[in-house]
């Protein structure tokens, strides 16, 4: 069931390619016809030939082999040349498969499933998966080669044939069920590398803080845990794969000496002639060499089995945002986003908003503060539609924001949050993320904006200096300000800073602020902020506790007002 589940999903990467696979299935038909016909040969050297001294024949039969000889290799090579050609289109038309799918699923899935664990499938099922379809090659051909010389043996001498056959029926058979538990312990396996290749990837990003508090030896303690639990599923899985490899070969050992031991009586008898027995005994060794190949294979197909069902059960998870069939395209802002009595939940133990109802006007620049964890930055959230309510509605224009399409929506929000993102490029082309058709004048435009420009030009590459991995050779303040001139590169209607400035130094925070005052007049803002300094400039301020807006009115009216608005800022004035 396995297998055929296999076949059937790998062949939907493979069809594109079936003119190349029929071209090597067409090379492993003929390598094993005429690697059965070599073994046949003998027969026709002995019994017409050799015994009868007709030396014409014998020149005749070793001429036609050698055309085949060099046929052989002529084909062998170029199937060689297409066997790669077939390998990596398939593994790619994969791994393109999963990457795409990747960019469409929701962020609750990035969430929960461990980044290394979805890296993996990218490099170690691949891999497997890679190694299948090789060895997949070898078993048509081993198959092909059994097939002839079965039919040859047969030929030769039928009660000689209907053993042979006989033992490879039960070769098939016996293993059959060994494989399933093979492939169930080898999923494992995958999983259990998956889990080991997130924790190195953690352990790399988080050295300083490994480090800092000395987790060393925690750290090494775990990860030696990991290994012996990979270590005990390991060892089970490539025993059982080994015993599917075995048995084949146990059982042809009795089958071969019964079939040596009766055509030895037969030919002392005369019933068939020397030729028969030693042409019918080369095949018989073939086909044992054909049988070891073919077990061999098997193992490789038992991993690819598992690291498919891994890839497939990637490919499909289902994204929990999604456009709606009959989607519509957002106008351009003009009014005012309203919450209605929205509520959304991350888990059952991480807490979102409940029952939030609020106005967004065009041309406001607000505010949100409150406490982490107070459900802030899930407006934001669910104003890009990273996230969906699970009851209440957002209208945007009056348009709810389930019925348009998430590309209309974000392409009138530039967000900038705590954490920068920059991809290991130019500082150009970092900025050009944010509109991929923008011309160098635009993109000089938006750094002039977000007042980089001029430190940009002091740079000895200018706009095309590397950020280095992660924006790694750019201060936190230069980092925020490619982030910032990369939102407004889109132009965008409504501009969000997340928590943008909560790690700069007090300094750097006054520069990005100052500028993002500037920029403020002409596009509506909404900062998210734990720091309630920022909340004087807004005309705005919504305070959140627990998911809710306990208040919301200008900086003065909540001062007189009291609650955790005025406590908030007593506890920073008092500092």
């Amino acid at each position: 069931m396995n297998l055929m589940w296999f076949a059937r999903e790998i062949n939907k990467y493979i069809v594109p390619y079936k003119w190349l696979v029929s071209l090597l299935i067409a090379r492993e038909i003929f390598e094993a016809a005429f690697d059965s016909s070599i073994r046949m040969s003998l027969k026709f050297i002995i019994d017409a030939a050799i015994i009868p001294q007709n030396y014409s024949l014998l020149v005749l039969i070793l001429l036609l082999l050698l055309g085949g000889a060099i046929l052989f290799i002529f084909i062998g090579l170029l199937g060689d040349y297409w066997a790669i050609v077939f390998q990596i289109s398939v593994i790619n038309n994969i791994r393109y498969s999963m990457f795409a799918h990747l960019q469409n699923l929701s962020l609750e899935f990035f969430e929960r499933r461990s980044t290394g664990d979805i890296a993996n499938c990218f490099s170690g099922d691949t891999e497997k998966v890679e190694n299948s379809l090789i060895y997949g090659l070898i078993l048509v051909l081993e198959l092909g080669s059994i097939f002839f010389s079965a039919i040859l043996m047969f030929f030769l001498n039928w009660q000689l044939g209907l053993i042979s056959c006989i033992g490879l029926t039960f070769c098939t058979i016996a293993p059959a069920k060994i494989a399933q538990k093979a492939i169930d312990k080898s999923y494992q396996i995958r999983d259990k590398q998956g889990q080991i290749a997130n924790v190195v990837q953690e352990n790399i990003v988080s050295q300083a803080m490994v480090k800092l508090f000395g987790l060393q030896f925690q750290t090494i303690n775990n990860f030696f845990q990991d290994l012996q639990a990979l270590k005990k599923v390991y060892v089970k899985a490539k025993f059982y794969s080994y015993l599917v490899q075995r048995i084949p070969t146990l059982v042809f050992v009795f089958v071969q000496l019964a079939v040596i031991s009766i055509g030895a009586v037969m030919a002392y008898k005369n019933i068939i002639t020397v030729g028969t027995i030693v042409s019918f005994q080369v095949l018989l060794v073939g086909l044992n060499l054909n049988i070891l190949s073919f077990t061999f294979s098997l193992p490789y197909l038992i991993d690819g089995i598992a690291a498919m069902q891994r890839i497939c059960v990637l490919l499909a998870e289902v994204p929990q945002v999604q456009d709606a069939s009959d989607a519509i395209e957002l106008a351009h802002f003009s009014s005012e986003i309203s919450f209605n009595n929205v509520t959304f939940n991350y888990s059952s133990e991480r807490k979102g908003v409940n029952n939030l109802s609020l106005r967004i006007h065009k041309g406001d620049f607000l505010v949100f503060v409150g406490h982490s964890g107070a459900g802030k930055s899930t407006i934001v959230n669910l104003l890009t539609r990273l996230y969906d309510p699970e009851q209440g509605q957002i209208l945007f224009d009056g348009v709810d924001l389930r019925s348009c399409s998430q590309k209309s929506l974000r392409e009138q929000i530039g967000l900038v949050s705590q954490e920068v993102i920059l991809f290991n490029t130019s500082i150009q082309e970092n900025i050009r993320m944010g509109y991929l058709g923008a011309t160098d004048e635009q993109i000089e435009t938006a750094a002039k904006d977000a007042e980089l420009h001029e430190f940009i030009l002091s740079l000895p590459q200018g706009y095309d200096t590397p950020v280095g991995n992660r924006g790694g050779q750019l201060s936190g303040g230069q980092r925020q300000r490619i982030a910032l001139a990369r939102a407004l590169l889109r132009k965008p209607a409504i501009l969000i800073l997340d928590e943008a400035t909560s790690a700069l130094d007090p300094i750097t925070e006054a520069e990005i602020l100052a500028t993002v005052d500037k920029i403020a007049k002409n596009r509506t803002v909404i900062v998210i902020t734990h720091r309630i300094t920022q909340a004087i400039r807004a005309n705005v301020i919504f305070v959140m506790e627990k998911g809710c807006i306990v208040a919301r009115g200008h900086h003065a009216d909540l001062i007189k007002q009291g609650g955790l608005y005025a406590t908030l800022w007593q506890q920073v004035t008092a500092d």
